[in-house]
C-alpha cells in the first residue's frame, strides 16, 4: 500500500514538471511569434531609439550614415520600417544615422583669375552661386576682388565673387604729333596712357597713324615716324 503511494505521488510529481516545463516552453514559443509595433524613431538618438525598440521586443540596426544639415549627429535621419508597422518579435529595424553638417575647406581665391578659380571650385565640390562684376583701377580684368563667405570651414557648398571688370575706358582724341620732338610726345602719351611705337630716325614726326582726331583709349598704339620737320607744332 505504502509502495503504491510513493509510486502515485512520483508520477504526480514527474506530471507537474513536465507540465510545468510544457507551459513554459509554449509560453516563450507564444511570446516568441508576438509581434512589436514599430515606433517613430526620426529625430532620436541611438540610445533613444535601442530603448525604445526594446519595449517592443525589437532591435536596431545601423544600415548607413549620411549628413544632414537639420537632424544633429548620431541621431536618426530616417528608418526602413514604417512606424506603425507589426513586426515579430526580435526583428531588427534598419535606420540611417546623421553625421551632422558637412563642412566645406573654403580657401581664398582673392587675386587669382576667375578661370582658375573655377578649376580648383569644381575639384572640392564648391558651386558659384554668384558673381558681380565691377571695374577697378587696382585690380586686373577678370581677376578676383573679394569672395563670400571668406576662407575657413563652411557649411555651404556655395561662394560668391567680386570680379574685377579692370578700369574705365577713356576716350581720347589723338592729339597731333606732326612737327613734335619726340621726348614731347613721348610725355604726352605717358599721361594719356599711350603706348608709341616710333620708327626711322630724325629730329621731329613727320607722320602719325592714326591721324590726328581720331578716337583712342587708354592704353592704345599710337604709330610714329621720324624725320626732318618743319616750322611749329600746334
Amino acid at each position: 500500500m505504502i509502495k503504491n503511494l510513493s509510486k502515485l505521488l512520483f508520477y504526480g510529481a514527474a506530471f507537474l514538471v513536465v507540465g510545468a516545463v510544457a507551459a513554459f516552453l509554449f509560453f516563450e514559443v507564444a511570446n516568441f511569434n508576438k509581434s512589436g509595433k514599430v515606433p517613430e524613431l526620426l529625430g532620436k538618438s541611438l540610445s533613444e531609439a535601442e530603448e525604445i525598440l526594446n519595449q517592443e521586443k525589437l532591435s536596431i540596426k545601423i544600415i548607413g550614415r549620411d549628413y544632414d544639415g537639420e537632424i544633429p549627429e548620431g541621431h536618426i535621419i530616417s528608418q526602413d520600417v514604417t512606424p506603425g508597422e507589426d513586426l515579430q518579435s526580435g526583428s531588427e529595424v534598419g535606420v540611417y544615422v546623421s553625421r551632422g553638417i558637412e563642412l566645406y575647406s573654403m580657401p581664398s581665391f582673392e587675386d587669382q583669375s576667375l578661370e582658375d578659380s573655377k578649376l580648383s571650385l569644381a575639384n572640392l565640390g564648391i558651386k558659384i552661386k554668384k558673381i558681380t562684376w565691377v571695374h577697378s583701377d587696382d585690380v586686373e580684368k577678370n581677376r578676383i576682388i573679394a569672395q563670400r563667405p571668406l576662407p575657413g570651414n563652411i557649411e555651404s557648398n556655395e561662394i560668391n565673387f567680386l570680379v574685377s571688370l579692370g578700369s574705365y575706358d577713356v576716350t581720347y582724341s589723338c592729339p597731333s604729333f606732326i612737327n613734335m620732338p619726340v621726348d614731347d610726345a613721348r610725355e604726352i602719351a605717358k599721361k594719356l596712357g599711350l603706348k608709341l611705337v616710333i620708327q626711322d630716325k630724325g629730329n621731329k614726326i613727320i607722320f602719325q597713324k592714326p591721324e590726328a582726331g581720331a578716337s583712342l583709349k587708354q592704353g592704345d598704339t599710337v604709330e610714329l615716324t621720324l624725320g626732318r620737320g618743319w616750322g611749329m607744332w600746334f
